[in-house]
């Protein structure tokens, strides 16, 4: 099966077109026209300037250099196309900007959602400083699953993993409604369906692998994400891991101390739901991870253990159903980390 995103490329230039911008600013990775939308912009006649300024992990930094060439070049709408960086880079200059620019989104992983989300993950100097607000969420997305054909594996993996968390956490979430559970279980269906087939470059997943990130980054809209998401930033950070590995390893051990540790019906009634829905136990769920060869170097210090017990993010934790004092956070790093 070919795909080629012609049918993409004329939603996205239809957008454009009904907006009818005089000056773009495109914000996205250095291969700024690997998908042809620049190209696509070109040919509408449209003025454009491109953004790449930033890293992986977006500095507070990156988003003001950004700003500061939205207004010198005088652009009255923004294009962004790629992962979740790029999302929120592109969200986070509205929001500094404090303009009611539109933006237009053209997401190319599987994984964040961020095209329909309220957050933008930033970094102060290393350490992460997210913003939020339903201004950013983008007016307009084009779901173009056919960028998802140039991913390399390890992406798919985890970005993979970090829409599987952002669905799980939501489901979770004290702030769950009925609405932001049907998008989780939706979005659990389609991982659980489709993932496998996705590592395996089939094709046919595209397009339900993407539809995936879209429902979790509904669903996380609502409910927002709870503590395997607090308490993966620190060991993202120290050890280097790719963010949806350090949340995947989080949830994976954050689920089996919680049936360990349940205190209470409700708890139980959550966590058998999720076996149902995901398809998925903790124990096959770490079988995952480790098959997946995410269970590599899991080694912390003394004094790393300790920044991460202390380093997790208060406001994300406050999310989640069971409370974890500081002994709990420990115990759940050292079930799953060597510590020397």
């Amino acid at each position: 099966m070919e795909y080629n995103n012609k049918k993409f490329i004329t939603e996205f230039k239809n957008i454009i077109e009904k907006e009818s911008p005089k000056k773009i600013l495109f914000v996205c990775s250095n291969a700024y026209d690997r998908y042809g939308y620049r190209t696509a912009i070109d040919e509408l006649g449209i003025e454009c300037v491109p953004f790449t300024d930033f890293e992986p992990c977006p500095e507070v930094s990156s988003v003001k250099q950004g700003v500061e060439v939205l207004n010198a070049e005088g652009c009255d709408f923004i294009v962004t196309v790629g992962g979740g960086s790029a999302m929120d880079v592109a969200k986070a200059i509205k929001l500094f900007a404090e303009t009611d620019i539109q933006i237009l989104a053209v997401p190319t992983t599987a994984g964040t959602g961020a095209e329909v989300t309220r957050f933008a993950v930033l970094y102060n100097h290393g350490d992460k400083d997210s913003v939020r607000s339903y201004d950013i969420i983008p007016d307009y997305a084009v779901f173009d699953y056919t960028s998802l054909a140039s991913l390399p594996y390890n992406q798919r993996v985890v970005t993979g993993l970090d829409a599987f968390c952002h669905s799980v956490e939501a489901y979770w979430s004290v702030n769950a409604t009925d609405e932001s559970r049907e998008y989780s279980a939706q979005a659990l269906e389609l991982f659980g369906e489709y993932f496998d087939k996705y590592l395996e470059d089939d094709k046919a997943s595209y397009e339900p692998m993407m539809k995936c990130s879209e429902l979790a980054g509904r669903a996380i809209n609502i409910a927002q994400t709870a503590a395997p998401h607090a308490m993966s930033y620190k060991l993202h950070k120290l050890k280097c891991f790719y963010h949806g590995q350090a949340v995947a390893l989080c949830l994976a051990y954050i689920w089996q101390y919680m049936l360990e540790n349940c205190r209470t019906a409700e708890f139980e009634l959550i966590l058998a739901e999720t076996e149902i829905i995901s398809g998925f136990t903790s124990e096959s769920f770490q079988k995952l991870l480790d098959d997946l060869g995410l269970c590599r170097d899991m080694c912390l210090t003394v004094n790393e253990l300790d920044e991460c017990v202390h380093g997790v993010n208060v406001d994300r934790m406050s999310n989640h159903p069971m409370k974890f004092d500081y002994n709990d956070i420990e115990n759940i790093y050292r079930s799953f980390m060597n510590v020397k």
